[in-house]
C-alpha cells in the first residue's frame, strides 16, 4: 500500500449530523496522513445511485444515521456498488440517544465485503430525528473532538499497516427491519412561506416544489424537513409519531457517551 494521498468522507445525513461526524473524523485523519479531504454526500437520491471506487492510496470514512437499529436501508444499493482495493476505512453510526444495536457492525460488515479494510469504528450520538429535546445539539464539540481523534486512531492503523477486522458490538443475523408505512409523512400548514426549502433537502425527492404541501408516498420519516422549515409550519400529525416520540423522550433522556474502536 502506497502512501495515502485522498481521504473521502462519504455520508448519508438528512440533518446533517452524520456529515459533521464524518468530516470531523475525516479532516483529522487527512491532516495525520498528510492528504487531501474530499466529500460525497448522499443524502440526495441522485447521488446514492453512482458507483464509488476507491483504490489503495485513498481512505474512507463512511457515516450514516441509525435507524431502528440498522444501517438506512436505502444505503444498501449504493452500497452494493462501493468498492474498495484494501482501502483502509472508517465506519461511524451516529445515533439518537436509544441505541445503535447492529448498525455500527453491518457498516463494517458492508465495507469489508465491498473490498475495504476497517481501521476503526464509532459510535456518536446525534439529535434524535423526532425530538430537538432528545440529544438536543449533538454531535456537540467534545463528540466532534472524540470523532476527530477517531480519524487520528485510523490514521496511525494505517502508517502501520495494522488493519484488521474489528471486534464490534451487534449481532447477526441484524436485527429484522420493521414494517414501517410510508404512508406516514409530515404534513404542511397554511402558513407555509412557500420557500421549498423542504422540497431541497429531502433525502427522497418527494415533495413537490412548486407545491410544498404535496408530499408523494416514500418518506422514510428522517424529519429533515422538519428541523429545516424556517416558518416551523412542517410537522406529523401521525398518532403513532407522537407515541413514539413521547416513549423515546420518557425512557432516553440520559446522555449517551461516545464509543471507539480501533
Amino acid at each position: 500500500m502506497g502512501p495515502i494521498k485522498t481521504v473521502c468522507a462519504m455520508y448519508f445525513s438528512p440533518t446533517q449530523t452524520s456529515k459533521k461526524a464524518a468530516c470531523a473524523a475525516a479532516q483529522a485523519m487527512a491532516q495525520k496522513l498528510g492528504a487531501k479531504m474530499e466529500q460525497i454526500d448522499l443524502t440526495r437520491p441522485e447521488h446514492r445511485g453512482k458507483p464509488y471506487s476507491f483504490g489503495s492510496e485513498e481512505a474512507l470514512v463512511l457515516a450514516y444515521p441509525v435507524y431502528g437499529g440498522r444501517i438506512p436501508a436505502l444505503l444498501e444499493e449504493t452500497l452494493e456498488k462501493l468498492k474498495g482495493q484494501g482501502t483502509p476505512a472508517v465506519v461511524i453510526a451516529v445515533y439518537g440517544n436509544r441505541a445503535y444495536e447492529d448498525a455500527l457492525l453491518e457498516g463494517a460488515d458492508w465495507l469489508e465485503k465491498q473490498g475495504f479494510q476497517m481501521a476503526a469504528a464509532g459510535a456518536l450520538i446525534g439529535e434524535h430525528s423526532f425530538s430537538a429535546a432528545l440529544a438536543a445539539g449533538r454531535p456537540d464539540q467534545d463528540d466532534l473532538a472524540q470523532a476527530a481523534r477517531l480519524g487520528e486512531k485510523a490514521a496511525e492503523k494505517t502508517l502501520a499497516g495494522a488493519l484488521e477486522p474489528l471486534p464490534l458490538p451487534g449481532n447477526r443475523p441484524y436485527k429484522e427491519r420493521g414494517a414501517a408505512s410510508q404512508q406516514v409523512s409530515p404534513k404542511t400548514g397554511e402558513t407555509c412561506l412557500h420557500c421549498g426549502t423542504c422540497a431541497q433537502i429531502c433525502p427522497m425527492g418527494i415533495i413537490h416544489g412548486d407545491d410544498p404541501c404535496v408530499t408523494d408516498p416514500g418518506c422514510i420519516r428522517c424529519c429533515a424537513c422538519v428541523k429545516a422549515c424556517p416558518a416551523g409550519v412542517r410537522q406529523f400529525d401521525d398518532p403513532g409519531i407522537a407515541q413514539a416520540k413521547a416513549w423515546l423522550e420518557g425512557n432516553f433522556s440520559a446522555p449517551q457517551k461516545v464509543q471507539l474502536f480501533w
